[in-house]
């Protein structure tokens, strides 16, 4: 039953999670978001490359899951891609209000409110929702598929929008494939009376057409562009363990030492059977077990970021914890005022701001931290090690440990010096590069001295800029180059720190 209390903790939650992220959106907006915008990884460049090609760019895309992309793609149509970030943190948002209407078929608003602000309001969370990355914008449609994963049971017509999140879920990300069978088993285990129910056959139909129809149209993308680019998530598909250790480090640090009891107490509640939990986990916590054997132990690769699929699942951990927080209150004033002064801690812990992308640090205290030695294997993923670590002064006082993130007015716009020629000749000289190759054709890059960034980066934010494909200059007529070259004769074109020279 909705009560007035329950609409006044979804409004207070909606207030504070737009007066506090004004701020940070103000820091973010760049007039040119591939040249100049600070939260990218060399995947972040991939993913404009990937979705201005589907705006209609003469690129050579690795065809990445199509969701993000085609944001990208809308944005760049309209001329609008610096709004990115704000799109990601709407996603954020839309997230968020998902998982609160999650929580309320379990939980009464107030718990789910304070649940919810866990999620929107950790420090990683935010810190990551400000890259250019998928998993921020692909959350929502996980969430979105528990929520009418549960609804089903009660009226089995929610199979269908549950097919539907899923299957967009997964043009944002193939990890819904390890989520899909976790669904599955979940309904096995506690829904067999569905399994073969017209709307559960409708769900289960739309999902595989759905990673059929791409799988199929990528791997005809492929066979056209035989020497192209890949992104091929299959080839990281082999059993590892040391991805244990990375994730354990990692999930301590995302939910913070002080809020652990919280999740600990939840989690404990589950495994004491309380009422009604049977439904309930096989569409939170079954999805969220396959997520987390696929990620520690099938898929080759660490990054804290697929946490972030986890999480709702352990905020739902942390609803039952507040629960449990709340009964112990009310015996009594000192349990209140213990409770209260225990709840006040763990959330403000849960803000504290992490070295950005700050996959191997723990926070000890707002301004220590424990930093974790970090090795990297043959195939370049990051493992974690224990032995080696360190403790390090991250901030200069514990208040700067909350500094720079929601509510905090000070972040700065950053400065892109369209009216420097490390900008502006860009576009010089792609015009005319545009005027000399054939529309299609490569260009070469021997990159500029002091360019940022790995050559694989290098590659795609020149190529985003040119709107061509970009390669080693042995594989292409013209190259653009850093006016320190000398090894390549006279400039066809030169434009301050750039050039650009004939290579055959």
């Amino acid at each position: 039953m909705r009560t007035p209390e329950t609409h006044r903790s979804a409004w207070v939650l909606l207030f504070l999670g737009v007066a506090g992220t004004v701020p940070v959106l103000r820091s973010l907006l760049v007039t040119d978001l591939n040249w100049c915008y600070p939260f990218m990884t060399s995947d972040s460049y991939d993913w404009i490359n990937n979705g201005l090609f589907w705006a209609g760019a003469e690129l050579r895309p690795t065809m990445r899951p199509p969701g993000y992309a085609f944001v990208i793609a809308a944005l760049t149509k309209i001329g609008s891609l610096p709004l990115l970030p704000v799109v990601n943190f709407l996603f954020l948002g839309a997230g968020t209000a998902a998982l609160y209407l999650l929580l309320r078929e379990r939980h009464d608003g107030l718990i789910a409110a304070v649940a919810c602000w866990f999620y929107f309001a950790n420090g990683y969370v935010q810190d990551f929702a400000r890259y250019v990355m998928a998993e921020t914008c692909a959350v929502p449609f996980f969430i979105l598929a528990a929520l009418a994963f549960v609804r089903a049971e009660r009226r089995p017509r929610w199979y269908l929008a549950f097919g539907a999140a899923l299957s967009l879920a997964f043009l944002f990300s193939y990890a819904a494939l390890p989520a899909a069978a976790g669904f599955a088993a979940g309904l096995l285990a506690t829904r067999r009376r569905d399994v073969g129910s017209r709307e559960a056959l409708v769900a289960a139909a739309l999902f595989v057409g759905t990673v059929g129809f791409w799988f199929g149209y990528r791997a005809w993308h492929h066979h056209s562009l035989p020497g192209g680019p890949h992104h091929d998530v299959e080839d990281m598909l082999r059993f590892s363990v040391s991805n244990v250790r990375f994730f354990g480090f990692a999930g301590l640090a995302l939910v913070g030492l002080v809020p652990l009891p919280l999740y600990v107490r939840g989690a404990a509640a589950f495994l004491e059977g309380a009422h009604g939990t049977r439904a309930w986990l096989a569409a939170n916590v079954a999805p969220a077990a396959s997520l987390a054997a696929f990620f520690f132990f099938v898929y080759d690769w660490a990054d804290k970021r697929f946490l972030l699929y986890l999480l709702p699942c352990l905020i739902v951990c942390l609803a039952e914890g507040l629960g449990k927080l709340r009964t112990w209150a009310s015996r009594g004033a000192l349990p209140t005022a213990a409770a209260i002064a225990f709840l006040a801690a763990a959330l403000l812990w849960n803000q504290i701001r992490y070295p950005t992308y700050g996959i191997s640090f723990l926070a000890l205290t707002p301004r220590d931290f424990l930093q974790a030695a970090v090795t990297m294997t043959k195939t370049a993923k990051t493992e974690i090690h224990l032995a080696g670590a360190q403790i390090v002064r991250v901030h200069d006082s514990p208040f700067a440990g909350f500094s720079r993130g929601l509510f905090d007015p000070r972040p700065t716009p950053v400065r892109c010096a369209t009216d420097e020629p490390s900008y502006a000749c860009v576009a010089v000289l792609r015009t005319r590069a545009d005027s000399l190759l054939k529309s299609g054709e490569v260009i070469g890059l021997d990159p500029p001295a002091g360019w940022p960034g790995d050559y694989y980066s290098q590659l795609n934010r020149l190529g985003n800029a040119f709107q061509r494909p970009v390669g080693l200059p042995g594989n292409a007529s013209l190259a653009f180059v850093g006016s320190e070259r000398a090894n390549y004769g006279p400039p066809v074109e030169a434009c301050g720190p750039y050039a650009l020279v004939r290579v055959r």
